[in-house]
């Protein structure tokens, strides 16, 4: 034997190995590996069904009106002396009736998808064995199509293209593109496809079938020659054919006969004789067995190096998963389990991530999902909760001369300000205790997503179970001494007022200048309001309570200004000059919410899609004011933008704001605001009151405004360490002395080491398939070898 004989045996094992690598993969449920492979495009009538039957040389595929084909179908051609169907999803069954084959494709076909016309990607794996053909591999996918028929689903367009493009998008998928030769070429489906994901065409061989059915006096040697310049450029060129016709399916007319008719036709076609070892089904199978084989052996190197990466992954895996059912192995496994999880889960919280676990780019992971809770809700809670935000200067008039008494007093007395401090001090332990309990379920997350990412945990569903409850009861234990920890920092910002603090404004050494300062201001009058910037006509105004926009649940009260281009602006204050958010209202649903958040009068604006923001909450006064919100609220819904502004304007507008609550920017917050005196309460105190009045209600709103946020940054730095000590590090410290306590006794340990019948199958799958990967990794080396 000649060494190019030895070579082009050694080439011809390469499709084989495709085909285990592929079956390999259809039963892991994906395909790691791009693996190449032809898959068969065309539009529905082009043919294309009837390509395949004369490749195979036997009719087997089902038939009918509308769409067949709603799987793809994995066609695997193997040269043999006997000859039968084989399907993956049934092994070691040989089907030798082509027409039981047919049966088992439309049955498994129903099983997956149901008896409508659902589509599914899940492929079906059919093996075909046969002296009549060639090593091949060929992918059959729906046919394509732009309009549905019937009661194909109104998107059987869209959806037949997503599972054509899963396919045909991959660098090393080559392309079938099968077109009826008496349709228009450029408006062929196939090729349109193609063109897309393959635009120089290096990839694709187009088919041309119905041959013998275009016009009389009209052939398409031009493009099979060449000549023809102005169709769709191939590098592969076109191959056409000439298919049974109905009345020959229709009469049973064998495939034997077809293909001889075939080469008849052909040699006796004055524009196709001279050419006809270039045409007709026979030298479609010889280019398609040699383009597959002649890009495994290009894309070689490639496929060797993305093999070896998968069996060091699968071996990385399979060691630990450990060995399944070693009674010996087993307390050691179980030890050995325990200490790695508790030592990443440690290592999570740290931030000192492993890079085989959840990818560090995709999503936040371990400690910074705790310190974003610390960070992105609990501090802006806080920060959102005013002081002076349901405040005004007649109230602190009459809390002064309450607790003046009788006679009055010449200063504004301590107990003022003390009462109105611990007053709303009380207000920040509602949200610190959600704090906690956040950080409780998030902590219980983070256990569940490392035990889950952990085969040596994975396996033994006890095992994990039982980490699962010790990190549960660690913080049950110390959910409570938390709570009271919190509590306690809270009680005791409330009840000592410390007035001599360095940052306090009302500071014996900050107190004379600030109180020259204030009586200057309330002298020379308020400020000139800021200037309206709003230039569209408000539909409907006014106060509400509001909930919504963050994971700590809290009713603020907030201005509603809904305006013609479908904004609702909420305030902190009205008048303010900028809003705290900004939901846009058109595609939002708006509906009563009373039973929901427990309130009277509420209403909620959501959006259906569920993934353009959050819920918001309003609740009114009275149900005739919640009613008429609700109303104009839809009915701006209904509306569409009134003109290109209104339409662009908001596009960028997610639902929940432009700047969330708490992001104001400080440098554009007016003077006074910056002082903690708001824009209503200056023109009230300016408006309604004397010069004394006015001078202590500014003093007093200044130094309410002053140490209340110095509480705030307290209790906004506190908490969460409280919290890190007596939950977060207690399960650090905690569970792995708390798990090694439970393998004390060998029935502990027999059943903590109990392996699911799940994990043992996927340990038997995974064994064969790295048995498969290492037997055809050896054999591409070898073949790498002998091709250089």
């Amino acid at each position: 034997m000649s060494n190019d004989e030895v070579e082009n045996q050694d080439i011809k094992r390469l499709i084989p190995i495709v085909n285990k690598l592929q079956d390999a993969f259809a039963t892991m449920g994906n395909s790691p590996i791009d693996l190449p492979q032809i898959a068969v495009v065309g539009g529905q009538s082009s043919g294309k069904s009837s390509v395949l039957e004369n490749i195979v040389g036997k009719t087997f595929l089902p038939r009918g009106s509308g769409i067949v084909t709603r799987r793809p179908l994995v066609l695997q051609l193997y040269n043999s002396i006997e000859e039968y169907g084989e399907f993956l999803h049934i092994p070691n069954k040989k089907f030798y009736d082509f027409n039981e084959v047919c049966s088992e494709i439309e049955a498994d076909t129903d099983r997956v998808c149901g008896s409508n016309k659902n589509l599914k990607n899940q492929p079906i794996n059919l093996r075909i064995y046969s002296p009549d053909v060639l090593n091949l591999t060929l992918i059959d996918l729906p046919g394509a199509t732009k309009v549905a028929v019937g009661d194909q689903p109104k998107d059987i367009g869209r959806q037949i293209k997503n599972m054509i493009m899963s396919y045909a998008s991959k660098p090393n998928c080559m392309i079938l593109a099968v077109t009826a030769a008496n349709t228009d070429l450029a408006n062929s489906d196939a090729i349109e496809i193609a063109k897309e994901v393959d635009p120089e065409g290096k990839r694709t061989l187009g088919v041309l079938t119905k041959l013998d059915l275009m016009d009389r006096g009209t052939d398409a040697r031009g493009i099979f020659t060449g000549e023809d310049r102005d169709l769709p450029f191939l590098a592969l060129g076109y191959v056409g054919v000439v298919n049974r016709s109905q009345a020959d399916i229709n009469e049973r007319k064998g495939i034997a006969q077809a293909r001889a008719a075939e080469m008849q036709y052909f040699s006796m076609h004055p524009g196709y004789s001279d050419i006809q070892d270039k045409l007709g089904t026979g030298y479609l199978v010889k280019k398609c067995s040699q383009m597959l084989l002649k890009h495994i052996q290009s894309v070689l190197p490639q496929l060797s190096s993305d093999l070896n990466n998968l069996i060091a992954s699968k071996e990385k895996e399979m060691a630990e998963m450990g060995e399944i059912a070693n009674p010996k192995r087993s307390r050691a496994d179980i030890t050995q389990a325990i200490l790695k999880f508790s030592d990443r889960f440690s290592r999570s919280i740290d931030g000192k991530l492993d890079s085989d676990g959840p990818s560090l780019t995709r999503e936040l992971t371990g400690g910074a999902r705790i310190e974003g809770i610390f960070h992105d809700v609990f501090a802006p809670a806080i920060g959102d909760i005013d002081i002076l935000e349901q405040l005004g200067a007649d109230e602190v008039q009459t809390l002064i001369r309450n607790v003046s008494g009788l006679g009055g007093s010449l200063f504004i007395p301590n107990s003022a300000f003390v009462a109105l401090v611990t007053q709303n001090i009380q207000r920040l332990e509602d949200p610190s205790l959600q704090c906690v309990q956040l950080c409780y379920s998030e902590v219980l997350n983070i256990v569940n997503m490392i035990s889950h990412n952990m085969p040596a945990v994975e396996k033994y569903p006890a095992l994990k179970s039982t980490i699962v409850e010790a990190a549960n009861q660690i913080l049950r234990e110390n959910y409570e001494p938390c709570n009271t920890i919190v509590s306690l920092m809270v009680a005791m910002e409330r009840n000592r007022v410390n007035m001599a603090h360095p940052d306090f404004i009302g500071h014996r050494d900050n107190f004379g200048e600030f109180t020259q300062e204030v009586e200057e201001e309330a002298a020379s009058g308020p400020p000139p309001p800021p200037a309206k910037t709003m230039s569209r006509q408000i539909v409907k105004e006014g106060h509400a309570n509001k909930k919504g926009g963050n994971a700590i649940v809290l009713w603020q009260k907030r201005y509603l200004i809904l305006k013609k281009d479908g904004t609702l602006n909420y305030y902190r204050h009205q008048g303010d000059p900028e809003p705290a958010g900004t939901i846009y209202v058109p595609g939002c649903i708006i509906e009563r919410a009373d039973a929901m958040v427990g309130k009277r009068c509420s209403f909620q604006i959501y959006h259906p899609g569920g993934n353009l923001g959050k819920t918001f909450f309003f609740q009114l006064q009275d149900d005739v004011e919640a009613n008429d919100w609700v109303q104009t609220l839809k009915d701006e819904a209904a509306k569409e933008p009134e003109d290109e502004e209104d339409a662009a304007g908001p596009q960028n507008l997610l639902l929940g704001g432009t700047a969330g609550e708490g992001e104001e920017d400080f440098d554009q917050i007016p003077v006074t605001r910056q002082r903690g005196l708001t824009d209503r309460i200056h023109a009230a105190i300016h408006e309604n009151l004397g010069m004394r009045e006015k001078v202590e209600c500014e003093i007093l709103f200044r130094l309410l405004h002053s140490y209340f946020e110095i509480v705030k940054c307290n209790i906004a730095d506190q908490v969460p360490k409280a919290i890190s000590l007596k939950l977060i590090n207690k399960v650090k410290e905690e569970l792995c002395a708390r798990l090694l306590q439970e393998i004390d006794s060998e029935d502990k340990v027999k059943q903590l080491s109990a392996v699911s019948d799940d994990v043992k199958e996927k340990f038997e799958k995974n064994k064969k398939t790295l048995t498969l990967l290492h037997d055809s990794s050896n054999i591409l080396r070898d073949l790498s070898c002998s091709t250089v």
